[in-house]
This record gives C-alpha cells, structure tokens and sequence, in this order.
C-alpha cells in the first residue's frame, strides 16, 4: 500500500481566517456567560451586607451588578458572538469538506471533469460574500482557490488518494470526535459533581439557619452558584455534544472498515461524498439548532 505524499493536506488561506474568526467569537461567548454567572453570585453575596456597613457598598454593587446584566442582555453581545462562531465554523467546514472532495475526487468534483476547479472557485467565493459580515481579513480573499497539494494529490492513483483520505481524514476526524466525545462526557461528570456539591453546602447551612447557628441566608448565595453551574453546563452543552460526537465517530469508524474495499472511480466518488457527509453531519445538525435571525 503506498504511502501519501507530504505531511498533509493544505487547504486554501480562508480557512485560517473562518477558523480565527470562530474561536475569537467562541471565546467572547464563554467569557459573556461566565462573567454574568459571577456576577449574579456577587450581587447574591454582597446584597446580604446591610445598608450600614462597609458605607452601604454591598447594596450598591448588587444594583450595579443587575444594571451590567440588563444592558449585557439588551446589547445581545453574546447572542451575536454565538451566532458568528457557528457561522464561521460552518464556513470552515464547508471548506474542509470541498478541499477533500476535490482532492480526491469526489461526487462534487470528479475526475476528468474540467468545469471542477471553476466550481470549486464558486464555491470558495460563495463562502468569502458570508464571510465580510464576519469581518473577516481581507488578506484571506488572496489564496481561496485551489492549493497546490490539493491539485497534486488529485492527479495521483487512487491508491494514494485511498492512503492520504485515510491518514489526514478519516483518522484524524475519528480521533478527534472519539477525544472530544470523552473530553465533554468527562466535563459533565466533573460539573454534575460541583453542583451536588455546592447543592450539599446549601443544605447543610439551611441546616444551621433553622437551629439558630447562623442568622444569615447564606442559602440565597448558595443559589445563585447553583444557577451559575446550571446555565454554564447549558451553555457547554457537555452531554448533547458528548453523545453526537460518539454517534459521529462511530460513523466515521464504520467508514474507515470499508475504505480499503475495492471501488471504481465512480463508485470511490460517492464513498468520499458519503464520508463527508457523515463528517458534517453532527455539525449540520448542530447548526441548525442555532438558525433565527440575531
């Protein structure tokens, strides 16, 4: 079995750019998120302080934390940063998947068709007039057509097309969706026992409060943390995304079992359209969860 040639694929330039602009925007979102969770828990804590101490401070951070929240919530910065992270994700996808149809010859683009590079320059165009709203650099629009490695390894025998689909995709994307399927399955375990947790604090200082130990509602505090784990844990999506990318890598191992059967040109090109469909799949879905006007 021959091997592929050259460390990997390269894909055009605009990838980089969508990718950037998707974990800039993924960041904003979490940061957002969790600056009001920590926030809601100030203000809980500090709303206990009585008017008379520390020169009426605690009242007052609560009312400006509350004011933050209220023009956080109507600015809608953290809808907007959600919607163009997948936006920008979906545009790097996109790009993956066409790279790797073309390259390989796939149902989009197949051997021996002249009109595929014109189509695939389209369809890289189609993507650049989404993506300018994203702001986007421009510099990206300099190289968004055909890559050399993607033009080379399109002229070689479908062995080595077979070799470098199987190494730089079909493995790389099923470890990457079996370590992610893991990742968030272990993230949720991790956050369901923080929430038990600070849910145990709060009995048992409810506990005090009613024998007289203590005279402060400590359990409003306790609360507000609960809330916080509980948002943040909707927020990630732990368990949703843990159990479609085990779904998804399941698919793509069942891919990887057949990719070594013996196919005609025609029949390699609808295997390669499958398999990147199973790919996007889990993405496409996800997607479009998130459709709706900003």
């Amino acid at each position: 079995m021959s091997e592929p040639n050259g460390a990997t694929l390269s894909f055009p330039t605009l990838l980089d750019a969508a990718e950037e602009r998707s974990g800039v925007q993924q960041r904003v979102f979490y940061r957002v998120l969790g600056g009001q969770i920590v926030a809601l828990a100030l203000a809980a804590g500090t709303a206990l302080l009585p008017v008379s101490s520390l020169s009426g401070i605690g009242p007052i951070v609560a009312l400006l934390v509350f004011m933050g929240i209220i023009a956080v919530q109507v600015s809608g910065i953290a809808d907007k940063a959600e919607k163009e992270w997948y936006e920008a994700r979906a545009a790097s996808e996109s790009i993956k998947a066409a790279s790797w149809e073309f390259a390989t010859g796939g149902e989009a683009f197949r051997l021996g068709d002249a009109a595929s590079e014109e189509r695939f320059r389209q369809l890289m165009g189609g993507i650049l007039e989404q993506l300018p709203r994203l702001d986007v650099p421009s510099a990206s629009h300099a190289n968004a057509s055909v890559t050399e490695s993607m033009a080379s390894l399109r002229c070689s025998s479908m062995e080595i097309r077979r070799a470098a689909y199987r190494q730089w995709r079909v493995d790389d994307q099923l470890g990457w969706y079996s370590k992610k399927s893991k990742w968030n399955k272990d993230r949720a375990k991790r956050s369901r026992g923080i929430l038990v947790g600070v849910s145990a604090v709060a009995i048992v200082l409810g506990i005090l409060r009613i024998r007289g130990n203590i005279d402060i509602d400590l359990m409003s505090v306790m609360a507000a943390l609960s809330s916080g784990v509980i948002v943040w844990m909707q927020g990630k999506k732990y368990t949703q995304l843990s159990e479609a990318y085990s779904v998804t890598s399941h698919e793509i191992a069942l891919l990887a079992s057949t990719i070594d059967a013996e196919r005609t040109e025609q029949e390699w090109a609808q295997f390669i359209h499958d398999a990147e469909a199973a790919f996007s799949r889990e993405h496409t879905m996800w997607k479009a969860r998130m459709q709706g006007p900003i």
